[in-house]
């Protein structure tokens, strides 16, 4: 240990690194509360975008069973109208037949 002697100035010096040290501690404390409350805030975020992003991909997978759905029921629609559309031709045609027998039979 030096024999340095303890002057007035030294002494205010010394006090004066203690204040700025004792500022910047508590500047610090601060700091480090606000980023804690900032690190909550962004956890709840994150929290609440999964939330969201796991909603929203519940409703694009249901969207996509009712969409699927309704293009099986288009598919039997358009199955039922061909049915429909074969079985008037031939209904035509049976009538278009009936109509040349008659025009053709004699009197």
């Amino acid at each position: 240990m030096s024999n340095t002697r303890w002057t007035d100035e030294r002494l205010d010096q010394l006090a004066s690194i203690l204040e700025t040290t004792a500022f910047l501690a508590q500047k610090n404390a601060e700091a480090s509360q606000r980023h804690d409350q900032a690190i909550d805030r962004i956890e709840k975020l994150v929290e609440s975008n999964a939330r969201v992003i796991q909603a929203l991909a519940n409703a694009s997978a249901e969207a996509k069973e009712e969409r699927d759905a309704l293009f099986r029921r288009m598919d039997e629609q358009q199955a039922e109208i061909r049915g429909m559309q074969l079985e008037n031709r031939r209904i035509i045609d049976i009538l278009l037949n009936q109509s040349s027998q008659e025009d053709n039979s004699p009197e």
